[in-house]
């Protein structure tokens, strides 16, 4: 069998081959502006990471097939350029031969899907990529180290962490397969420890409570940091997930007090711990050092939104109201700088309608919250949170009473939560299934509603039995 006459290059592994598209809700505007943000961070910070697996998905999301996309082969192979000149420079021959095979099997694929070129320009194109793949490719499985596949499987969980909570058991699982083959990268042990983390928090209803996998979490980011000292992303979420355990609240702030106000990503890490422990004047002062970056990320807007909120409250509640309309003008000015830089941003559209609501301009509420549930029908997480706080903002705005309109989202947040049990994740989250969850607080809301509606008993016993059905 000769790479001439055959397509064996097909099931070489690359982004093609993962089933990266099966099952998924996320916005596509939202990841790429998050892989590019990460870009700029690993840019700003000068460290030793190469940015070769972040190009190689972002050169395929250009081509992928998710909602939103608008194919650009060029673009995808002016990204897969980039990832093969970083990785000439690698030291690491098999780590170097691992993205030259992705980068050259995903080429491959965009080859074949999009016939860029005249027969004889596409012919000779493809054997020069086939040799190239077939050269680094039997190199690479030749080898007896390990350390080839455990790029790869390093490169195929980058991807799927991306891609929404309904993939972090398979990008997990891909992680711990390459740290057993290979057990000296730093960013696989800081990337596991965020999944563990990101899994374990599902199942918490606030920032400060303890989780199960919290010590499993510690532990790959100490490895992180043994491994690489100036690692200042591991030490920050290491810093976060101490701080939530009363004894160990001071290390934390040890930790965090080390970390260089240089990449994006740290100081919005930085600033999210000063926000938990309600120190929003220092949590303020590093945050807008990020302002100052060349291109700062959109999160950055949104963390000093949700400082300028907790500011207001505060003010709020001392009953200084000049200085609340401030905070909440400020507030208002991030979050549509925020909003701006990420359109798709959900959590900043959510609180841009909560801020309307605070600032009593009610109209401008009700018509933002209607835009954002017209937005967010592709992910079920995020529509189930928006049906809530619409609902409560409809019966807050009707005196406390529950209109029927906000019933009817209370009743349309049961079949959303059935969709994210069955569809997304089988074992629930706490926001959606725990005490206080959202379908447990829509049965409280429409029992107070039902009970004053003449067939108020039959619908309360019905959602009761399609409750029960959820495990609620």
């Amino acid at each position: 069998m000769t790479s001439e006459t055959s397509d064996w290059w097909k099931r070489v592994p690359c982004h093609f081959n993962w089933d990266l598209e099966d099952d998924v809700t996320v916005d596509f505007t939202s990841v790429v502006n998050n892989l590019d943000s990460k870009l700029e961070s690993l840019k700003e910070s000068n460290g030793g990471n190469s940015s070769c697996v972040l190009l190689l998905f972002r050169g395929y999301l250009e081509v992928s097939k998710f909602a939103g996309v608008t194919s650009n082969p060029e673009k995808a192979n002016a990204f897969f350029d980039q990832a093969d000149s970083e990785a000439e420079v690698l030291i690491d021959d098999e780590e170097r031969r691992a993205y030259v095979v992705v980068s050259s099997a995903n080429r491959l694929w965009v080859l074949e899907k999009f016939k860029i070129g005249s027969e004889s320009e596409m012919r000779r194109k493809k054997e020069y990529l086939v040799s190239k793949l077939e050269e680094n490719w039997q190199s690479g499985v030749g080898r007896k180290s390990g350390n080839f596949d455990a790029y790869l499987e390093a490169v195929a969980a980058f991807a799927l962490t991306r891609l929404g909570p309904y993939k972090y058991r398979e990008a997990e699982s891909r992680y711990r397969k390459a740290i057993k083959l290979n057990s000296k990268q730093a960013e696989w042990f800081h990337a596991l420890g965020e999944l563990v983390g990101r899994q374990a928090r599902q199942k918490t209803q606030s920032s400060g409570e303890c989780y199960s996998d919290m010590d499993e979490e510690i532990r790959c980011y100490q490895k992180a940091l043994d491994l690489d000292p100036e690692n200042d992303f591991a030490r920050c979420d290491l810093a976060l997930v101490l701080a939530r355990k009363d004894d160990k609240l001071q290390d934390a702030k040890d930790l965090i007090a080390l970390t260089k106000d240089v990449a994006c990503e740290v100081i919005i890490k930085k600033g999210r711990f000063y926000r938990r422990q309600k120190d929003f004047q220092k949590a303020l002062a590093v945050l807008k050092k990020g302002t100052k970056l060349q291109n700062p990320r959109s999160e950055l807007f949104f963390q000093i939104s949700l400082v300028c909120s907790s500011l207001a409250s505060q003010a709020g509640y001392k009953k200084n109201y000049k200085e609340k309309t401030e905070y909440l003008e400020k507030e208002m000015e991030y979050l549509d700088k925020c909003i701006q830089r990420e359109p798709s941003h959900f959590f900043a559209k959510l609180n841009k309608a909560r801020n309307f609501s605070k600032s009593r301009r009610n109209e401008e509420a009700e018509q933002y919250y209607r835009k954002i549930l017209n937005e967010c029908h592709s992910s079920p997480r995020n529509l189930i949170e928006a049906q809530f706080t619409f609902a409560e903002f409809l019966a807050l705005s009707n005196r406390g009473r529950i209109p029927q309109e906000a019933a009817d989202l209370y009743e349309e947040m049961v079949n959303t939560g059935a969709v994210i049990l069955r569809e997304i994740d089988q074992d629930g989250n706490a926001k959606v299934t725990g005490k206080d969850g959202f379908l447990e607080k829509a049965r409280d809301r429409l029992k107070d509603f039902y009970l004053e509606r003449e067939e108020g008993s039959r619908k309360m016993k019905e959602l009761e039995e399609k409750l029960s059905t959820l495990g609620i």
